[in-house]
């Protein structure tokens, strides 16, 4: 094989790897099927030394250049247009592993350790109303909503479901606590958990489950009082843990972004009707020449690709 030969495989494989670079960033099935014919004839001539080569050249300055040169300016057009997305993308991106570096692990553990306080904190009320003695702080409990309320208490609940009415209560400094839900606390040895908490209407009430018991109690903390929770209403309440609001924030970025990557793919893959249907003009001329022949004895006058180059791409 001379060095002409040689060259113009060479130069054939260059063509090649353009055109499925192409293929690859259209996922375009007209335009991988031509890379895959085109490939066909390159192979064709790489193994029958005894063809002539300048019909392989002929053919891609006649064609597959042509080819190129027309989805390379559409790529670039699409390139373009998908600028402003791909960088909305990437802030998306860098928002969301800035707040996926504040772990929700702290809020956890301090729910765990809040839940042991508070119930040391009803053992030490329902002490001192025994002994009338009023010496146990509420900021021992208070720091709680204090620190995570804004961030974490869910704001979208009916408050109605976290109301009630007058109750016989124990006063207790500032505080009220149903005397029933005292007489149930006490059974069970003040052991509570917390269960969610809530900011709605500019106050926060907090959720608690009296442990080995259906039952739940509120504490309304701006009002100053705790009250057992309506079983009713505990049906149609969520009860689920609380979540960082910057939780909810990034789920929703991480939904835009799969979003417009995904408009951006199928943008991507469309294509102007006219170039459609030069491709497919392009895939008959290949299936209806024969290859070891006509193919290549191409009138450069009636090349469609050549006059597809001066479309208006902007429709």
């Amino acid at each position: 094989m001379n060095d002409d030969a040689l060259n113009i495989l060479s130069q054939s494989k260059r063509r090649l790897t353009k055109l499925k670079l192409l293929a690859n960033f259209f996922e375009n099935v007209d335009i991988i099927s031509i890379y895959i014919k085109t490939d066909i004839i390159h192979n064709l001539f790489q193994e029958n030394k005894g063809l002539d080569y300048s019909k392989l050249e002929l053919f891609h300055l006649q064609y597959t250049d042509s080819l190129i040169e027309l989805l390379t300016k559409i790529k670039k057009q699409k390139e373009n247009d998908m600028l402003a997305v791909i960088n909305e993308i990437e802030i998306n991106r860098k928002y969301i592993a800035g707040f996926e570096e504040k772990h929700e692990d702290g809020f956890e553990t301090d729910r765990k350790i809040y839940s042991g306080n508070f119930s040391r904190h009803l053992k030490h009320v329902y002490q001192d109303l025994t002994e009338n003695n009023y010496t146990v702080s509420w900021d021992n409990v208070l720091y709680f909503y204090k620190k995570y309320a804004a961030e974490f208490y869910r704001s979208e609940v009916d408050e109605e479901l976290l109301t009630t009415g007058s109750f016989p209560a124990y006063q207790y400094q500032d505080y009220k606590i149903e005397r029933k839900l005292l007489g149930r606390l006490n059974i069970q040895n003040f052991k509570v958990r917390f269960v969610c908490g809530y900011a709605v209407s500019g106050n926060e009430y907090e959720l608690f489950k009296i442990f080995q018991s259906e039952d739940f109690f509120i504490f309304d903390i701006e009002k100053q009082k705790m009250y057992l929770a309506d079983p009713k209403k505990m049906e149609k309440l969520n009860k689920a843990p609380n979540e960082s609001n910057h939780g909810v924030i990034i789920n929703q970025l991480k939904k835009k972004n799969e979003d417009l990557e995904e408009a951006m793919a199928e943008r991507k893959r469309t294509l102007p009707e006219q170039v459609i249907s030069v491709l497919k003009d392009y895939i008959k001329n290949l299936e209806n020449t024969d290859v070891m022949s006509k193919m290549f004895d191409i009138n450069e006058e009636t090349n469609i690709l050549r006059a597809m180059l001066n479309l208006n791409l902007n429709n």
